[in-house]
C-alpha cells in the first residue's frame, strides 16, 4: 500500500501547541508531529485490520495512544 505524503501545515501545528499553552514552539516540532501522526495512523490501521475491519475507528486510535 502506497502512503501519500500528507502533512499538517507548520502553522497549524504551532497554533495547536500555543493553544495548549506553549509560549514558544521550535521550528522542528511540525516535522516531528507529522512523523508521530503517521506512526499513530499505521498503528490504528493495524488494529482495525486485526479486528477484520477496513474502517479505522476512534477505538483503534485509543489502543495506540494514551489519552489523558
Amino acid at each position: 500500500m502506497k502512503m501519500m505524503a500528507v502533512k499538517l501545515p507548520k502553522a497549524t501545528v504551532i497554533k495547536l501547541f500555543k493553544k495548549a499553552g506553549a509560549a514558544r514552539v521550535s521550528g522542528d516540532v511540525a516535522e516531528a508531529v507529522n512523523k508521530i501522526v503517521v506512526e499513530i495512523a499505521k498503528g490504528a490501521l493495524k488494529s482495525a485490520k486485526a479486528a477484520g475491519r477496513k474502517t479505522v475507528s476512534a477505538d483503534d486510535l485509543r489502543l495506540v495512544v494514551v489519552v489523558s
